[in-house]
Protein backbone atom coordinates (compact mmCIF):
# COMPACT_ATOMS: atom_id res chain seq x y z
CA UNK A 1 0.00 0.00 0.00
CA UNK A 2 1.07 3.21 -0.83
CA UNK A 3 1.66 5.88 1.54
CA UNK A 4 1.62 10.30 1.83
CA UNK A 5 3.86 11.66 4.47
CA UNK A 6 1.91 13.90 6.03
CA UNK A 7 4.05 15.84 7.84
CA UNK A 8 3.53 19.48 8.25
CA UNK A 9 7.48 20.13 8.50
CA UNK A 10 8.18 18.09 5.09
CA UNK A 11 5.37 21.07 3.12
CA UNK A 12 7.19 22.26 0.41
CA UNK A 13 7.15 26.06 0.19
CA UNK A 14 4.59 25.99 -3.06
CA UNK A 15 2.48 23.23 -0.31
CA UNK A 16 2.56 26.14 2.05
CA UNK A 17 1.50 28.74 0.03
CA UNK A 18 -1.36 27.10 -0.68
CA UNK A 19 -2.05 27.29 2.75
CA UNK A 20 -3.75 31.07 2.73
CA UNK A 21 -6.42 29.68 0.34
CA UNK A 22 -8.50 27.28 2.61
CA UNK A 23 -10.70 28.91 5.12
CA UNK A 24 -9.44 27.45 7.90
CA UNK A 25 -5.86 28.27 7.15
CA UNK A 26 -7.08 31.87 6.74
CA UNK A 27 -9.03 31.81 10.04
CA UNK A 28 -5.68 30.15 11.85
CA UNK A 29 -3.65 33.70 10.64
CA UNK A 30 -6.77 35.54 11.77
CA UNK A 31 -6.94 34.19 15.25
CA UNK A 32 -2.72 34.15 15.50
CA UNK A 33 -2.34 37.97 14.53
CA UNK A 34 -5.03 39.09 16.87
CA UNK A 35 -3.96 42.39 18.81
CA UNK A 36 -7.41 43.80 20.14
CA UNK A 37 -10.40 43.46 21.94
CA UNK A 38 -13.52 44.30 20.20
CA UNK A 39 -15.29 45.79 22.52
CA UNK A 40 -13.08 47.61 24.78
CA UNK A 41 -9.75 49.52 23.99
CA UNK A 42 -7.59 46.63 24.82
CA UNK A 43 -4.35 44.80 23.37
CA UNK A 44 -4.66 41.21 23.26
CA UNK A 45 -1.97 39.97 24.08
CA UNK A 46 -0.90 36.59 22.02
CA UNK A 47 -1.41 33.89 24.64
CA UNK A 48 1.07 31.10 24.96
CA UNK A 49 -1.18 28.21 23.03
CA UNK A 50 -4.32 28.85 21.42
CA UNK A 51 -7.42 27.06 22.62
CA UNK A 52 -9.62 25.34 20.11
CA UNK A 53 -13.79 24.67 21.86
CA UNK A 54 -16.17 22.37 21.18
CA UNK A 55 -18.68 21.48 22.82
CA UNK A 56 -22.27 19.25 22.58
CA UNK A 57 -25.59 19.09 24.39
CA UNK A 58 -26.44 15.53 25.30
CA UNK A 59 -29.95 15.98 25.52
CA UNK A 60 -30.92 15.62 21.86
CA UNK A 61 -29.94 13.49 19.74
CA UNK A 62 -26.84 12.43 17.95
CA UNK A 63 -27.22 12.76 14.32
CA UNK A 64 -24.31 13.86 12.17
CA UNK A 65 -25.22 17.20 12.20
CA UNK A 66 -24.13 17.02 15.18
CA UNK A 67 -20.90 16.38 14.38
CA UNK A 68 -20.44 19.22 12.69
CA UNK A 69 -19.06 21.59 14.67
CA UNK A 70 -16.80 19.43 16.70
CA UNK A 71 -15.32 18.31 12.67
CA UNK A 72 -14.74 22.16 11.67
CA UNK A 73 -13.18 22.96 15.30
CA UNK A 74 -10.64 20.04 14.75
CA UNK A 75 -10.05 21.49 11.35
CA UNK A 76 -9.07 24.57 12.42
CA UNK A 77 -7.03 23.24 15.38
CA UNK A 78 -5.05 21.23 12.83
CA UNK A 79 -4.75 24.39 10.70
CA UNK A 80 -3.06 26.25 13.90
CA UNK A 81 -0.69 23.26 14.37
CA UNK A 82 0.00 23.11 10.95
CA UNK A 83 1.02 27.29 10.95
CA UNK A 84 3.54 26.59 13.75
CA UNK A 85 1.21 27.61 16.22
CA UNK A 86 0.78 25.97 20.01
CA UNK A 87 -2.40 24.80 19.96
CA UNK A 88 -5.24 22.93 22.24
CA UNK A 89 -8.48 21.07 21.45
CA UNK A 90 -11.19 21.17 23.89
CA UNK A 91 -14.85 19.58 24.12
CA UNK A 92 -17.22 20.71 27.31
CA UNK A 93 -20.55 18.48 27.43
CA UNK A 94 -23.15 20.99 28.29
CA UNK A 95 -24.46 18.66 30.70
CA UNK A 96 -26.10 20.88 32.49
CA UNK A 97 -28.73 21.63 30.69
CA UNK A 98 -32.06 21.12 31.45
CA UNK A 99 -33.95 18.30 29.95
CA UNK A 100 -36.63 19.62 27.64
CA UNK A 101 -38.42 16.79 26.17
CA UNK A 102 -38.44 13.11 26.49
CA UNK A 103 -36.41 11.79 23.65
CA UNK A 104 -36.56 8.81 21.86
CA UNK A 105 -36.54 5.77 23.41
CA UNK A 106 -36.78 6.94 26.91
CA UNK A 107 -39.33 6.19 28.98
CA UNK A 108 -42.66 8.58 29.45
CA UNK A 109 -42.19 8.29 33.04
CA UNK A 110 -38.88 10.57 32.51
CA UNK A 111 -41.52 12.85 32.20
CA UNK A 112 -41.53 13.95 36.04
CA UNK A 113 -37.66 15.07 35.12
CA UNK A 114 -38.22 17.38 32.25
CA UNK A 115 -36.85 20.68 33.56
CA UNK A 116 -33.65 18.85 35.69
CA UNK A 117 -30.44 19.06 34.49
CA UNK A 118 -29.03 15.77 32.41
CA UNK A 119 -26.42 15.12 34.90
CA UNK A 120 -28.18 14.69 37.42
CA UNK A 121 -31.04 11.82 35.59
CA UNK A 122 -30.53 8.32 36.46
CA UNK A 123 -29.21 6.56 33.48
CA UNK A 124 -32.40 4.71 31.20
CA UNK A 125 -30.34 1.79 31.05
CA UNK A 126 -27.88 1.65 34.30
CA UNK A 127 -24.85 1.11 32.99
CA UNK A 128 -23.51 4.77 33.96
CA UNK A 129 -23.79 6.95 36.60
CA UNK A 130 -26.17 9.36 35.06
CA UNK A 131 -28.11 9.70 31.69
CA UNK A 132 -25.38 12.44 30.58
CA UNK A 133 -22.31 10.12 31.32
CA UNK A 134 -24.77 7.55 29.30
CA UNK A 135 -24.93 9.64 26.59
CA UNK A 136 -21.41 11.11 26.76
CA UNK A 137 -19.74 7.63 26.55
CA UNK A 138 -21.99 6.75 23.70
CA UNK A 139 -21.00 10.31 21.76
CA UNK A 140 -17.58 9.40 21.82
CA UNK A 141 -17.43 6.16 20.52
CA UNK A 142 -18.87 7.61 17.66
CA UNK A 143 -16.92 10.94 17.60
CA UNK A 144 -13.58 9.19 18.09
CA UNK A 145 -14.60 7.54 14.57
CA UNK A 146 -14.86 11.03 13.16
CA UNK A 147 -12.39 13.38 14.57
CA UNK A 148 -8.76 12.13 14.58
CA UNK A 149 -7.06 14.96 16.89
CA UNK A 150 -6.92 14.35 20.00
CA UNK A 151 -9.53 15.67 22.53
CA UNK A 152 -9.47 17.22 26.23
CA UNK A 153 -12.87 16.70 28.09
CA UNK A 154 -14.37 18.74 30.24
CA UNK A 155 -18.25 18.54 32.05
CA UNK A 156 -19.82 21.71 33.07
CA UNK A 157 -21.28 19.62 36.10
CA UNK A 158 -17.90 18.85 36.79
CA UNK A 159 -16.77 22.16 36.45
CA UNK A 160 -19.51 23.58 39.02
CA UNK A 161 -19.01 20.87 41.43
CA UNK A 162 -14.75 21.74 41.65
CA UNK A 163 -15.72 25.52 41.64
CA UNK A 164 -13.91 26.28 38.71
CA UNK A 165 -16.46 28.62 37.93
CA UNK A 166 -16.71 30.55 41.08
CA UNK A 167 -14.45 33.50 40.18
CA UNK A 168 -16.37 34.19 37.50
CA UNK A 169 -19.78 33.74 38.86
CA UNK A 170 -18.95 36.26 41.09
CA UNK A 171 -17.84 38.46 39.00
CA UNK A 172 -20.97 38.54 36.94
CA UNK A 173 -22.99 38.68 40.13
CA UNK A 174 -20.97 41.72 40.41
CA UNK A 175 -21.58 43.34 37.12
CA UNK A 176 -25.41 42.20 36.97
CA UNK A 177 -25.94 45.73 36.44
CA UNK A 178 -23.24 46.02 33.29
CA UNK A 179 -24.24 42.53 32.17
CA UNK A 180 -27.94 43.94 32.10
CA UNK A 181 -26.68 46.92 30.40
CA UNK A 182 -25.19 44.86 27.59
CA UNK A 183 -28.62 42.15 27.24
CA UNK A 184 -30.81 45.13 27.37
CA UNK A 185 -29.20 46.54 24.25
CA UNK A 186 -31.00 44.12 22.33
CA UNK A 187 -34.03 43.01 23.87
CA UNK A 188 -37.49 44.29 23.45
CA UNK A 189 -38.38 43.37 26.84
CA UNK A 190 -35.68 44.52 28.92
CA UNK A 191 -34.37 42.64 32.18
CA UNK A 192 -35.26 43.91 35.72
CA UNK A 193 -32.82 45.84 37.94
CA UNK A 194 -32.76 42.82 40.51
CA UNK A 195 -31.75 40.19 37.63
CA UNK A 196 -29.18 37.98 38.43
CA UNK A 197 -27.11 35.60 35.94
CA UNK A 198 -27.25 32.74 37.96
CA UNK A 199 -29.89 30.61 39.32
CA UNK A 200 -29.52 28.16 41.94
CA UNK A 201 -30.45 24.21 41.78
CA UNK A 202 -33.70 23.78 43.66
CA UNK A 203 -32.98 21.79 47.17
CA UNK A 204 -36.45 20.22 47.04
CA UNK A 205 -36.48 18.90 43.59
CA UNK A 206 -33.49 19.50 41.90
CA UNK A 207 -34.65 21.45 39.28
CA UNK A 208 -32.60 23.76 37.12
CA UNK A 209 -34.70 25.57 34.95
CA UNK A 210 -37.90 26.24 37.70
CA UNK A 211 -36.29 28.66 40.20
CA UNK A 212 -37.33 32.22 40.04
CA UNK A 213 -35.51 34.52 42.32
CA UNK A 214 -37.59 36.30 44.55
CA UNK A 215 -35.23 38.51 46.61
CA UNK A 216 -31.09 39.44 47.06
CA UNK A 217 -29.38 39.50 49.83
CA UNK A 218 -26.22 41.69 48.63
CA UNK A 219 -24.43 41.99 52.41
CA UNK A 220 -24.96 37.92 52.85
CA UNK A 221 -24.46 36.82 48.98
CA UNK A 222 -27.66 34.93 49.56
CA UNK A 223 -30.35 34.63 47.29
CA UNK A 224 -34.17 33.58 47.93
CA UNK A 225 -36.20 31.48 44.91
CA UNK A 226 -39.58 29.97 44.85
CA UNK A 227 -39.94 26.57 42.65
CA UNK A 228 -42.22 27.39 39.87
CA UNK A 229 -43.43 26.25 36.53
CA UNK A 230 -41.86 26.43 33.51
CA UNK A 231 -42.78 26.90 29.72
CA UNK A 232 -40.58 25.28 27.19
CA UNK A 233 -41.35 25.50 23.09
CA UNK A 234 -43.97 21.95 23.55
CA UNK A 235 -43.52 21.02 27.36
CA UNK A 236 -43.40 22.10 30.76
CA UNK A 237 -41.11 21.95 33.51
CA UNK A 238 -42.99 21.35 36.83
CA UNK A 239 -42.24 23.43 39.70
CA UNK A 240 -42.39 21.85 42.88
CA UNK A 241 -43.51 25.37 44.72
CA UNK A 242 -40.72 24.93 47.16
CA UNK A 243 -39.16 28.00 48.37
CA UNK A 244 -35.27 28.20 49.71
CA UNK A 245 -31.97 29.88 49.50
CA UNK A 246 -28.52 29.49 48.47
CA UNK A 247 -25.24 30.69 47.90
CA UNK A 248 -23.88 31.24 44.39
CA UNK A 249 -20.54 30.99 45.51
CA UNK A 250 -21.33 27.56 47.33
CA UNK A 251 -25.22 25.75 46.43
CA UNK A 252 -25.33 23.74 43.38
CA UNK A 253 -26.80 26.31 40.45
CA UNK A 254 -25.94 27.26 36.85
CA UNK A 255 -24.90 30.69 34.93
CA UNK A 256 -27.67 32.40 32.46
CA UNK A 257 -26.60 31.18 28.56
CA UNK A 258 -25.65 34.99 28.10
CA UNK A 259 -22.72 34.81 30.90
CA UNK A 260 -22.65 31.47 30.81
CA UNK A 261 -20.82 31.06 27.03
CA UNK A 262 -18.81 34.14 28.10
CA UNK A 263 -17.85 32.72 31.18
CA UNK A 264 -16.56 29.51 29.57
CA UNK A 265 -14.25 31.30 27.32
CA UNK A 266 -12.77 33.05 29.91
CA UNK A 267 -11.89 29.70 32.01
CA UNK A 268 -10.65 27.94 29.27
CA UNK A 269 -9.01 31.02 27.23
CA UNK A 270 -10.76 29.94 24.47
CA UNK A 271 -9.26 31.53 21.15
CA UNK A 272 -11.56 30.14 18.59
CA UNK A 273 -15.22 28.63 18.97
CA UNK A 274 -17.72 27.30 16.36
CA UNK A 275 -21.25 28.63 15.74
CA UNK A 276 -24.30 28.14 13.42
CA UNK A 277 -24.88 31.00 11.07
CA UNK A 278 -27.84 32.38 12.88
CA UNK A 279 -25.26 33.73 15.46
CA UNK A 280 -23.67 36.34 13.06
CA UNK A 281 -26.39 38.44 14.00
CA UNK A 282 -25.23 41.27 16.49
CA UNK A 283 -27.85 40.76 18.71
CA UNK A 284 -27.06 36.86 18.90
CA UNK A 285 -25.75 34.98 22.09
CA UNK A 286 -22.50 34.43 20.70
CA UNK A 287 -22.07 38.63 20.31
CA UNK A 288 -23.60 39.27 23.99
CA UNK A 289 -21.55 36.97 25.49
CA UNK A 290 -18.32 38.49 23.63
CA UNK A 291 -19.63 41.77 24.74
CA UNK A 292 -19.65 40.31 28.61
CA UNK A 293 -16.39 38.10 27.98
CA UNK A 294 -14.54 41.66 26.84
CA UNK A 295 -16.04 44.26 29.37
CA UNK A 296 -17.21 41.99 32.40
CA UNK A 297 -14.79 39.52 32.53
CA UNK A 298 -11.70 41.05 30.72
CA UNK A 299 -11.15 38.08 28.31
CA UNK A 300 -10.99 38.92 24.73
CA UNK A 301 -13.82 37.48 22.99
CA UNK A 302 -13.12 33.96 20.61
CA UNK A 303 -12.65 34.17 17.08
CA UNK A 304 -16.38 32.54 15.46
CA UNK A 305 -16.50 29.95 13.16
CA UNK A 306 -19.68 30.56 11.88
CA UNK A 307 -21.18 27.47 9.52
CA UNK A 308 -24.30 26.65 8.03
CA UNK A 309 -26.15 23.34 9.13
CA UNK A 310 -26.64 20.40 7.54
CA UNK A 311 -30.06 19.62 6.15
CA UNK A 312 -31.33 16.26 4.70
CA UNK A 313 -32.86 17.15 1.08
CA UNK A 314 -33.28 20.67 2.20
CA UNK A 315 -34.89 20.08 5.18
CA UNK A 316 -33.78 20.22 8.63
CA UNK A 317 -33.10 17.03 10.24
CA UNK A 318 -35.75 15.64 12.81
CA UNK A 319 -36.51 12.31 14.58
CA UNK A 320 -40.66 13.23 14.72
CA UNK A 321 -39.81 13.80 10.55
CA UNK A 322 -37.57 10.53 10.34
CA UNK A 323 -35.20 11.62 8.35
CA UNK A 324 -32.44 11.89 10.72
CA UNK A 325 -29.10 10.62 9.51
CA UNK A 326 -27.20 8.68 12.58
CA UNK A 327 -23.30 8.27 12.56
CA UNK A 328 -23.90 4.64 12.67
CA UNK A 329 -25.59 4.74 9.56
CA UNK A 330 -23.02 6.88 7.92
CA UNK A 331 -20.60 4.72 8.82
CA UNK A 332 -22.22 1.72 7.33
CA UNK A 333 -21.95 2.99 3.53
CA UNK A 334 -18.96 5.47 4.01
CA UNK A 335 -15.76 6.42 5.59
CA UNK A 336 -15.48 9.35 7.61
CA UNK A 337 -12.84 11.25 6.02
CA UNK A 338 -15.98 11.53 3.73
CA UNK A 339 -18.09 13.46 6.14
CA UNK A 340 -15.27 15.64 7.39
CA UNK A 341 -14.34 16.30 3.29
CA UNK A 342 -17.95 17.08 2.95
CA UNK A 343 -18.09 19.39 5.94
CA UNK A 344 -14.63 20.80 5.62
CA UNK A 345 -15.66 22.38 1.35
CA UNK A 346 -16.69 25.44 2.55
CA UNK A 347 -18.16 27.02 5.80
CA UNK A 348 -20.72 28.98 4.65
CA UNK A 349 -22.09 27.23 1.79
CA UNK A 350 -25.69 25.76 2.28
CA UNK A 351 -25.24 21.77 3.38
CA UNK A 352 -27.82 19.40 2.23
CA UNK A 353 -27.49 15.59 2.08
CA UNK A 354 -28.98 12.86 0.57
CA UNK A 355 -29.02 9.21 0.16
CA UNK A 356 -28.90 9.01 -3.60
CA UNK A 357 -26.57 11.98 -3.99
CA UNK A 358 -24.22 9.53 -2.27
CA UNK A 359 -22.02 8.50 -5.36
CA UNK A 360 -21.88 11.99 -6.36
CA UNK A 361 -20.25 13.15 -2.78
CA UNK A 362 -17.62 10.41 -3.69
CA UNK A 363 -17.17 11.29 -7.02
CA UNK A 364 -16.24 14.51 -5.75
CA UNK A 365 -14.13 13.29 -3.18
CA UNK A 366 -12.14 10.79 -5.45
CA UNK A 367 -11.30 14.24 -7.92
CA UNK A 368 -10.20 16.11 -4.98
CA UNK A 369 -7.76 12.47 -4.25
CA UNK A 370 -6.44 12.35 -7.58
CA UNK A 371 -5.63 16.54 -7.41
CA UNK A 372 -3.73 15.91 -4.27
CA UNK A 373 -1.87 12.83 -5.44
CA UNK A 374 -1.48 14.82 -8.20
CA UNK A 375 -2.89 12.07 -10.81
CA UNK A 376 -5.30 14.82 -12.51
CA UNK A 377 -3.86 18.01 -13.58
CA UNK A 378 -6.14 21.44 -13.08
CA UNK A 379 -5.09 24.34 -14.93
CA UNK A 380 -5.91 26.73 -12.48
CA UNK A 381 -3.07 26.80 -9.73
CA UNK A 382 -5.36 28.43 -7.31
CA UNK A 383 -7.95 25.97 -7.61
CA UNK A 384 -5.19 22.97 -7.38
CA UNK A 385 -4.06 24.34 -4.20
CA UNK A 386 -7.02 24.56 -2.47
CA UNK A 387 -8.00 21.18 -3.54
CA UNK A 388 -5.09 19.65 -2.35
CA UNK A 389 -5.18 21.12 0.94
CA UNK A 390 -8.93 20.46 1.53
CA UNK A 391 -8.41 16.77 1.12
CA UNK A 392 -5.28 16.65 3.21
CA UNK A 393 -6.57 18.10 5.91
CA UNK A 394 -10.04 16.39 5.99
CA UNK A 395 -7.78 12.97 5.85
CA UNK A 396 -5.13 13.75 8.32
CA UNK A 397 -4.83 11.80 11.55
CA UNK A 398 -1.81 12.09 14.17
CA UNK A 399 1.29 10.38 13.01
CA UNK A 400 -0.51 8.97 10.53
CA UNK A 401 0.03 8.83 6.56
CA UNK A 402 -2.70 9.40 3.92
CA UNK A 403 -3.29 6.19 2.49
CA UNK A 404 -3.98 6.17 -0.84
CA UNK A 405 -6.97 5.23 -2.08
CA UNK A 406 -8.96 3.09 -4.63
CA UNK A 407 -9.69 4.84 -7.97
CA UNK A 408 -12.70 2.40 -8.14
CA UNK A 409 -15.57 5.07 -8.71
CA UNK A 410 -18.75 4.16 -5.80
CA UNK A 411 -20.75 3.62 -8.59
CA UNK A 412 -18.99 1.08 -10.75
CA UNK A 413 -18.52 -0.42 -7.10
CA UNK A 414 -22.61 -0.13 -6.33
CA UNK A 415 -22.95 -1.61 -9.86
CA UNK A 416 -20.28 -4.64 -9.59
CA UNK A 417 -21.41 -5.17 -5.88
CA UNK A 418 -25.23 -6.18 -7.42
CA UNK A 419 -24.11 -8.61 -9.99
CA UNK A 420 -21.03 -10.08 -8.30
CA UNK A 421 -21.12 -11.66 -4.75
CA UNK A 422 -17.97 -13.75 -4.74
CA UNK A 423 -14.46 -11.94 -3.95
CA UNK A 424 -12.68 -13.78 -7.14
CA UNK A 425 -16.14 -12.85 -9.26
CA UNK A 426 -15.43 -9.28 -8.34
CA UNK A 427 -11.68 -9.29 -9.25
CA UNK A 428 -12.08 -11.23 -12.19
CA UNK A 429 -14.94 -8.33 -13.52
CA UNK A 430 -12.71 -5.39 -12.13
CA UNK A 431 -9.48 -6.58 -14.40
CA UNK A 432 -11.32 -6.95 -17.47
CA UNK A 433 -12.36 -3.09 -16.95
CA UNK A 434 -9.38 -2.16 -15.67
CA UNK A 435 -10.56 -0.88 -12.47
CA UNK A 436 -8.67 -3.34 -10.25
CA UNK A 437 -5.18 -3.16 -8.89
CA UNK A 438 -3.29 -5.52 -6.27
CA UNK A 439 -1.78 -2.89 -4.16
CA UNK A 440 -5.34 -1.34 -4.11
CA UNK A 441 -7.36 -4.36 -2.93
CA UNK A 442 -8.14 -3.87 0.81
CA UNK A 443 -9.81 -0.02 0.19
CA UNK A 444 -11.12 -1.75 -3.58
CA UNK A 445 -13.43 -4.38 -1.10
CA UNK A 446 -13.82 -2.06 0.98
CA UNK A 447 -15.71 0.34 -1.22
CA UNK A 448 -17.26 -2.64 -2.55
CA UNK A 449 -18.73 -3.33 0.74
CA UNK A 450 -19.91 -0.03 1.01
CA UNK A 451 -21.67 0.34 -2.23
CA UNK A 452 -23.56 -3.08 -1.33
CA UNK A 453 -24.56 -1.89 1.64
CA UNK A 454 -25.74 1.75 0.13
CA UNK A 455 -27.93 -0.57 -2.10
CA UNK A 456 -29.45 -2.35 0.34
CA UNK A 457 -30.40 0.24 2.58
CA UNK A 458 -30.56 4.05 0.88
CA UNK A 459 -30.34 3.56 -2.46
CA UNK A 460 -33.25 4.93 -4.78
CA UNK A 461 -35.28 2.33 -7.00
CA UNK A 462 -33.41 3.30 -10.12
CA UNK A 463 -29.95 2.28 -9.39
CA UNK A 464 -31.44 -1.06 -8.29
CA UNK A 465 -31.19 -3.96 -10.49
CA UNK A 466 -30.92 -7.74 -10.71
CA UNK A 467 -29.09 -9.29 -13.68
CA UNK A 468 -31.25 -11.65 -15.91
CA UNK A 469 -30.44 -15.14 -15.72
CA UNK A 470 -32.85 -15.97 -18.96
CA UNK A 471 -34.45 -13.28 -21.50
CA UNK A 472 -38.13 -13.60 -20.76
CA UNK A 473 -41.03 -13.52 -23.35
CA UNK A 474 -42.29 -10.65 -22.71
CA UNK A 475 -39.49 -8.91 -23.26
CA UNK A 476 -38.67 -10.31 -26.36
CA UNK A 477 -42.64 -9.21 -27.51
CA UNK A 478 -41.65 -5.79 -27.05
CA UNK A 479 -38.08 -5.23 -28.82
CA UNK A 480 -38.44 -4.48 -32.47
CA UNK A 481 -36.33 -6.23 -35.32
CA UNK A 482 -33.90 -3.64 -36.02
CA UNK A 483 -33.30 -3.74 -31.74
CA UNK A 484 -33.08 -7.85 -31.77
CA UNK A 485 -30.48 -7.08 -34.64
CA UNK A 486 -28.17 -4.47 -33.34
CA UNK A 487 -28.57 -6.30 -30.04
CA UNK A 488 -27.19 -9.55 -31.52
CA UNK A 489 -24.39 -7.57 -33.28
CA UNK A 490 -23.22 -6.42 -30.16
CA UNK A 491 -22.72 -9.55 -28.81
CA UNK A 492 -20.66 -10.96 -31.57
CA UNK A 493 -18.92 -8.05 -31.15
CA UNK A 494 -17.89 -7.85 -27.61
CA UNK A 495 -16.75 -11.45 -28.77
CA UNK A 496 -14.21 -10.39 -31.32
CA UNK A 497 -11.34 -8.84 -29.48
CA UNK A 498 -10.61 -7.04 -25.69
CA UNK A 499 -12.34 -3.82 -26.03
CA UNK A 500 -12.19 -0.57 -23.63
CA UNK A 501 -14.57 1.04 -22.32
CA UNK A 502 -14.44 3.98 -25.03
CA UNK A 503 -13.86 1.99 -28.06
CA UNK A 504 -16.88 -0.33 -27.13
CA UNK A 505 -18.78 3.20 -25.84
CA UNK A 506 -18.32 4.47 -29.13
CA UNK A 507 -19.21 0.67 -31.21
CA UNK A 508 -22.46 0.60 -29.70
CA UNK A 509 -23.59 3.96 -31.35
CA UNK A 510 -21.86 2.51 -34.64
CA UNK A 511 -24.32 -0.73 -34.17
CA UNK A 512 -27.24 1.34 -33.46
CA UNK A 513 -26.86 3.63 -36.41
CA UNK A 514 -26.49 0.60 -38.66
CA UNK A 515 -29.38 -0.75 -37.67
CA UNK A 516 -31.48 2.13 -37.93
CA UNK A 517 -32.31 3.25 -34.32
CA UNK A 518 -31.73 6.31 -32.32
CA UNK A 519 -29.64 5.61 -29.80
CA UNK A 520 -32.49 5.73 -26.50
CA UNK A 521 -33.76 2.97 -28.74
CA UNK A 522 -30.85 1.01 -28.57
CA UNK A 523 -29.87 1.33 -24.67
CA UNK A 524 -33.00 0.85 -23.92
CA UNK A 525 -33.42 -2.73 -25.65
CA UNK A 526 -29.66 -3.54 -24.15
CA UNK A 527 -31.31 -3.01 -20.47
CA UNK A 528 -34.35 -4.13 -21.32
CA UNK A 529 -32.77 -7.87 -21.58
CA UNK A 530 -29.58 -7.61 -19.49
CA UNK A 531 -32.29 -6.33 -16.57
CA UNK A 532 -35.95 -6.02 -17.53
CA UNK A 533 -35.31 -2.16 -16.59
CA UNK A 534 -35.64 0.53 -19.29
CA UNK A 535 -32.68 2.38 -18.13
CA UNK A 536 -29.44 1.14 -16.00
CA UNK A 537 -25.97 1.97 -15.33
CA UNK A 538 -23.46 3.12 -18.11
CA UNK A 539 -23.65 0.42 -20.94
CA UNK A 540 -20.58 0.20 -22.41
CA UNK A 541 -18.47 -0.40 -18.64
CA UNK A 542 -21.15 -2.69 -17.55
CA UNK A 543 -21.18 -4.77 -20.75
CA UNK A 544 -17.34 -5.45 -20.18
CA UNK A 545 -17.77 -6.22 -15.86
CA UNK A 546 -20.33 -8.83 -17.16
CA UNK A 547 -18.34 -10.37 -19.57
CA UNK A 548 -19.69 -13.74 -21.07
CA UNK A 549 -22.66 -13.33 -19.05
CA UNK A 550 -23.33 -10.22 -21.31
CA UNK A 551 -23.04 -12.18 -24.13
CA UNK A 552 -25.07 -15.18 -23.33
CA UNK A 553 -28.07 -12.80 -22.84
CA UNK A 554 -27.77 -10.67 -25.72
CA UNK A 555 -27.20 -13.98 -27.89
CA UNK A 556 -30.42 -15.13 -26.67
CA UNK A 557 -32.05 -12.89 -29.05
Amino acid sequence: MKEHNNSSTSKSGEEKEGFDLFWADQLAVKIANREKYRYVDTKSEKPNEFVVKTSASISGVLHIGRLSDTVRGATVYRALVDAGEKARFIWVAEDMDPLRKIPAGVPASYEKYIGTAVSTLPDVDGCHKSYADHHTDEYFKVLNEFVFEDMERFSMQEEYSKGNFALYIKKLIGNAAKVIEIQNKYRTNPLKKDWMPWSPLCSSCGKIITTRLTAVDEKAGIVSYVCKDYLFETTIAKGCGHKGEADPMKDPGKLAWKSEWAAQWARWKVSTEGAGKEYQVPNSAFWINAEICERVLDFPAPEPIFYEHLTIEGVKMSASLGNVVYPKQWLEVASPQLLRFFYNKRLMTSRSFSWKELPLLYDDYDKAAAVYFDKAVLENEKERMHIKRLYEISNRAKNKAIDVPSTLSFSHAAMVAQVFHDEKDIIISLEKTEHYHKEEHKQIMQRIKEARAWISLYAPEEVKYVLQQDVPDDVKSKLSQPQIKALKNLAEKIKEKKWDEKELYNECYTIAKEAGLQPPEFFKAAYMVLLNKERGPKLAPFLLALGERAVRLLGKM
